[in-house]
Protein backbone atom coordinates (compact mmCIF):
# COMPACT_ATOMS: atom_id res chain seq x y z
CA UNK A 1 0.00 0.00 0.00
CA UNK A 2 1.38 3.09 -1.22
CA UNK A 3 2.12 5.97 1.54
CA UNK A 4 -0.62 4.06 4.10
CA UNK A 5 0.72 6.63 7.11
CA UNK A 6 0.49 9.75 4.94
CA UNK A 7 -2.82 9.12 3.68
CA UNK A 8 -3.94 8.89 7.44
CA UNK A 9 -2.15 11.92 8.01
CA UNK A 10 -3.15 13.59 5.06
CA UNK A 11 -7.17 12.61 5.63
CA UNK A 12 -6.81 10.71 2.08
CA UNK A 13 -9.11 7.76 3.81
CA UNK A 14 -12.45 7.99 2.64
CA UNK A 15 -15.86 5.94 3.11
CA UNK A 16 -18.17 4.55 0.02
CA UNK A 17 -21.18 3.74 0.92
CA UNK A 18 -23.50 0.62 -0.33
CA UNK A 19 -27.58 -0.10 0.01
CA UNK A 20 -28.45 -2.46 2.12
CA UNK A 21 -32.22 -3.06 0.71
CA UNK A 22 -35.16 -4.51 2.31
CA UNK A 23 -36.05 -7.75 0.59
CA UNK A 24 -39.62 -6.51 -0.74
CA UNK A 25 -37.52 -3.82 -2.56
CA UNK A 26 -39.25 -0.67 -0.71
CA UNK A 27 -36.15 0.96 -0.27
CA UNK A 28 -32.63 0.88 1.71
CA UNK A 29 -32.77 -0.17 5.31
CA UNK A 30 -29.08 1.20 6.00
CA UNK A 31 -26.02 1.63 4.09
CA UNK A 32 -22.62 -0.13 4.72
CA UNK A 33 -19.73 2.25 5.20
CA UNK A 34 -16.97 0.78 3.18
CA UNK A 35 -13.22 1.99 3.40
CA UNK A 36 -11.32 3.82 0.38
CA UNK A 37 -7.97 5.27 0.45
CA UNK A 38 -7.24 8.19 -2.28
CA UNK A 39 -4.30 7.56 -3.81
CA UNK A 40 -2.00 10.61 -5.29
CA UNK A 41 -3.27 10.16 -8.55
CA UNK A 42 -6.65 10.95 -7.34
CA UNK A 43 -7.54 7.10 -8.02
CA UNK A 44 -9.64 5.37 -4.65
CA UNK A 45 -8.43 1.50 -3.39
CA UNK A 46 -10.86 -0.23 -2.09
CA UNK A 47 -11.11 -2.26 1.05
CA UNK A 48 -9.71 -5.49 -0.47
CA UNK A 49 -6.51 -3.89 -1.71
CA UNK A 50 -6.28 -1.58 1.94
CA UNK A 51 -7.31 -3.74 4.45
CA UNK A 52 -4.55 -6.81 4.11
CA UNK A 53 -1.72 -4.61 3.84
CA UNK A 54 -3.20 -2.50 6.50
CA UNK A 55 -3.04 -5.55 8.32
CA UNK A 56 0.30 -6.46 7.99
CA UNK A 57 2.02 -3.18 8.37
CA UNK A 58 0.18 -2.84 11.80
CA UNK A 59 -1.82 0.39 10.89
CA UNK A 60 -5.53 -1.52 10.87
CA UNK A 61 -6.39 0.18 14.18
CA UNK A 62 -5.77 3.50 12.55
CA UNK A 63 -7.53 2.61 9.70
CA UNK A 64 -10.42 1.50 11.84
CA UNK A 65 -10.69 4.72 13.83
CA UNK A 66 -10.52 6.85 11.22
CA UNK A 67 -13.57 5.10 9.42
CA UNK A 68 -15.14 4.88 12.54
CA UNK A 69 -14.92 9.05 12.77
CA UNK A 70 -16.33 9.02 9.63
CA UNK A 71 -19.24 7.34 10.45
CA UNK A 72 -20.08 9.14 13.54
CA UNK A 73 -19.85 12.25 12.19
CA UNK A 74 -22.41 11.05 8.93
CA UNK A 75 -24.24 9.76 11.60
CA UNK A 76 -24.26 13.00 13.19
CA UNK A 77 -25.10 14.86 10.33
CA UNK A 78 -27.80 12.85 8.95
CA UNK A 79 -30.33 12.01 11.53
CA UNK A 80 -32.49 10.12 8.88
CA UNK A 81 -29.87 7.55 8.17
CA UNK A 82 -28.36 4.03 9.42
CA UNK A 83 -25.02 3.05 9.09
CA UNK A 84 -23.24 -0.04 9.65
CA UNK A 85 -19.00 -0.46 9.38
CA UNK A 86 -16.52 -3.29 9.30
CA UNK A 87 -13.96 -4.04 12.43
CA UNK A 88 -10.37 -5.88 11.97
CA UNK A 89 -10.20 -8.78 15.01
CA UNK A 90 -7.58 -6.79 16.32
CA UNK A 91 -9.96 -3.94 16.57
CA UNK A 92 -12.20 -5.65 18.79
CA UNK A 93 -10.12 -5.37 21.64
CA UNK A 94 -8.32 -1.94 21.30
CA UNK A 95 -8.57 0.39 24.51
CA UNK A 96 -8.32 3.21 22.00
CA UNK A 97 -11.28 2.21 19.64
CA UNK A 98 -13.40 1.91 22.85
CA UNK A 99 -12.45 5.02 24.25
CA UNK A 100 -13.31 6.82 21.13
CA UNK A 101 -16.80 5.54 20.52
CA UNK A 102 -17.47 5.71 23.67
CA UNK A 103 -16.97 9.44 23.67
CA UNK A 104 -18.50 10.16 20.58
CA UNK A 105 -21.40 8.21 21.52
CA UNK A 106 -21.72 10.82 24.51
CA UNK A 107 -21.34 13.95 22.09
CA UNK A 108 -23.89 13.02 19.99
CA UNK A 109 -27.13 11.73 21.77
CA UNK A 110 -29.06 9.04 19.29
CA UNK A 111 -26.16 8.24 16.93
CA UNK A 112 -25.72 5.22 19.31
CA UNK A 113 -28.80 3.39 18.27
CA UNK A 114 -28.38 4.26 14.22
CA UNK A 115 -24.91 2.12 14.23
CA UNK A 116 -24.44 -1.02 13.01
CA UNK A 117 -20.86 -2.90 13.99
CA UNK A 118 -19.96 -5.99 11.67
CA UNK A 119 -17.57 -8.11 12.33
CA UNK A 120 -16.46 -11.52 10.21
CA UNK A 121 -17.81 -14.70 11.44
CA UNK A 122 -14.04 -16.02 11.28
CA UNK A 123 -13.68 -13.26 14.36
CA UNK A 124 -16.90 -14.81 16.43
CA UNK A 125 -15.59 -18.00 16.67
CA UNK A 126 -12.03 -17.69 17.62
CA UNK A 127 -12.73 -16.31 21.27
CA UNK A 128 -16.56 -16.72 22.15
CA UNK A 129 -16.34 -15.26 25.58
CA UNK A 130 -14.12 -12.05 24.37
CA UNK A 131 -16.58 -11.66 21.18
CA UNK A 132 -19.68 -11.66 23.16
CA UNK A 133 -17.85 -9.00 25.79
CA UNK A 134 -17.88 -7.26 22.77
CA UNK A 135 -21.34 -7.42 21.73
CA UNK A 136 -22.35 -6.82 25.23
CA UNK A 137 -20.57 -3.79 25.61
CA UNK A 138 -21.88 -2.38 22.29
CA UNK A 139 -25.38 -3.12 22.83
CA UNK A 140 -25.08 -0.94 26.08
CA UNK A 141 -24.11 1.91 24.25
CA UNK A 142 -27.14 1.20 21.71
CA UNK A 143 -25.50 -0.26 18.61
CA UNK A 144 -26.11 -3.14 16.63
CA UNK A 145 -24.00 -6.04 16.12
CA UNK A 146 -24.10 -8.08 12.31
CA UNK A 147 -21.62 -11.25 11.66
CA UNK A 148 -20.34 -10.70 8.38
CA UNK A 149 -19.64 -13.43 5.66
CA UNK A 150 -21.74 -15.80 7.64
CA UNK A 151 -21.26 -19.91 6.45
CA UNK A 152 -17.62 -19.68 5.26
CA UNK A 153 -16.55 -20.92 8.53
CA UNK A 154 -19.38 -22.73 9.88
CA UNK A 155 -20.27 -21.12 12.90
CA UNK A 156 -22.32 -23.15 15.19
CA UNK A 157 -25.88 -22.25 15.55
CA UNK A 158 -25.42 -22.67 19.44
CA UNK A 159 -22.62 -19.75 19.30
CA UNK A 160 -24.71 -17.77 17.09
CA UNK A 161 -27.02 -17.56 19.88
CA UNK A 162 -25.02 -17.41 22.67
CA UNK A 163 -23.52 -14.47 20.81
CA UNK A 164 -26.70 -12.23 20.82
CA UNK A 165 -26.09 -10.49 17.51
CA UNK A 166 -28.87 -8.90 15.83
CA UNK A 167 -27.97 -9.17 11.70
CA UNK A 168 -26.16 -12.17 9.67
CA UNK A 169 -24.70 -11.15 6.31
CA UNK A 170 -24.70 -14.32 4.60
CA UNK A 171 -21.43 -14.67 2.66
CA UNK A 172 -22.25 -13.80 -1.02
CA UNK A 173 -20.30 -16.93 -1.75
CA UNK A 174 -23.19 -19.03 -1.16
CA UNK A 175 -26.03 -16.53 -3.04
CA UNK A 176 -24.26 -14.71 -6.20
CA UNK A 177 -25.10 -18.84 -7.81
CA UNK A 178 -28.66 -19.64 -5.86
CA UNK A 179 -30.41 -19.23 -9.38
CA UNK A 180 -28.23 -21.97 -10.67
CA UNK A 181 -27.10 -24.26 -7.78
CA UNK A 182 -29.33 -26.42 -6.00
CA UNK A 183 -26.53 -26.92 -3.38
CA UNK A 184 -26.56 -23.07 -2.50
CA UNK A 185 -30.03 -22.80 -2.58
CA UNK A 186 -30.64 -25.20 -0.27
CA UNK A 187 -27.56 -24.04 1.86
CA UNK A 188 -28.96 -20.51 2.29
CA UNK A 189 -32.13 -21.35 3.07
CA UNK A 190 -31.57 -23.77 5.80
CA UNK A 191 -29.51 -20.43 7.10
CA UNK A 192 -32.33 -18.22 6.67
CA UNK A 193 -34.71 -20.05 8.70
CA UNK A 194 -32.52 -21.02 11.32
CA UNK A 195 -31.86 -17.20 12.06
CA UNK A 196 -35.68 -16.63 12.40
CA UNK A 197 -35.75 -19.52 14.59
CA UNK A 198 -33.37 -17.77 16.28
CA UNK A 199 -35.20 -14.09 15.84
CA UNK A 200 -32.09 -12.98 14.10
CA UNK A 201 -32.49 -10.86 10.65
CA UNK A 202 -30.25 -11.98 7.55
CA UNK A 203 -29.07 -10.01 4.62
CA UNK A 204 -27.69 -12.51 1.65
CA UNK A 205 -24.66 -10.73 0.05
CA UNK A 206 -23.78 -10.59 -3.57
CA UNK A 207 -27.02 -10.41 -4.67
CA UNK A 208 -26.99 -10.22 -8.70
CA UNK A 209 -30.05 -10.82 -10.39
CA UNK A 210 -33.91 -10.58 -9.86
CA UNK A 211 -34.49 -14.21 -9.82
CA UNK A 212 -32.01 -14.28 -6.96
CA UNK A 213 -33.84 -11.59 -5.26
CA UNK A 214 -36.94 -12.99 -5.81
CA UNK A 215 -35.81 -16.58 -4.12
CA UNK A 216 -34.65 -14.91 -1.08
CA UNK A 217 -37.67 -12.62 -0.69
CA UNK A 218 -39.97 -15.71 -0.64
CA UNK A 219 -37.62 -17.71 1.71
CA UNK A 220 -37.96 -14.49 3.90
CA UNK A 221 -34.63 -12.89 3.96
CA UNK A 222 -34.98 -9.29 5.23
CA UNK A 223 -32.24 -7.92 3.16
CA UNK A 224 -30.32 -8.33 0.18
CA UNK A 225 -26.87 -6.36 -1.40
CA UNK A 226 -25.11 -6.90 -4.14
CA UNK A 227 -24.94 -5.47 -8.00
CA UNK A 228 -28.64 -5.93 -8.18
CA UNK A 229 -29.24 -3.15 -5.85
CA UNK A 230 -26.36 -0.73 -6.26
CA UNK A 231 -22.52 -1.22 -5.55
CA UNK A 232 -20.66 1.20 -3.15
CA UNK A 233 -20.53 4.98 -3.91
CA UNK A 234 -19.19 8.23 -2.30
CA UNK A 235 -22.55 9.60 -3.03
CA UNK A 236 -24.40 9.90 0.07
CA UNK A 237 -28.16 9.29 -1.69
CA UNK A 238 -29.87 10.95 1.73
CA UNK A 239 -28.56 14.16 1.15
CA UNK A 240 -30.85 16.65 -0.66
CA UNK A 241 -33.71 14.37 -0.54
CA UNK A 242 -35.99 13.48 2.73
CA UNK A 243 -34.31 10.33 4.10
CA UNK A 244 -37.58 7.60 4.32
CA UNK A 245 -35.55 4.45 4.51
CA UNK A 246 -37.10 1.67 7.21
CA UNK A 247 -35.72 0.87 10.36
CA UNK A 248 -34.04 -2.17 11.12
CA UNK A 249 -35.87 -3.33 13.75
Amino acid sequence: MPSAATALNERRILCAFEPVVHADRSGPAFYEALVRMKQDDGQLLLAPDIVPVAERLGLIRMVDHRVLELVIAELAESPNVQLSLNISPATTMDPDWWATIESMMRAHSGVAQRLIVEITETVAIQDLDDVRGFVNRLKTLGSRIAIDDFGAGYTSFRNLRKLAVDIVKIDGAFVQNIAHSADDRAFVQTLIDLCHRLEIETVAEWVQDEAAATMLREWGCNYIQGRLTGLASAERPWLGAAATQGAVR
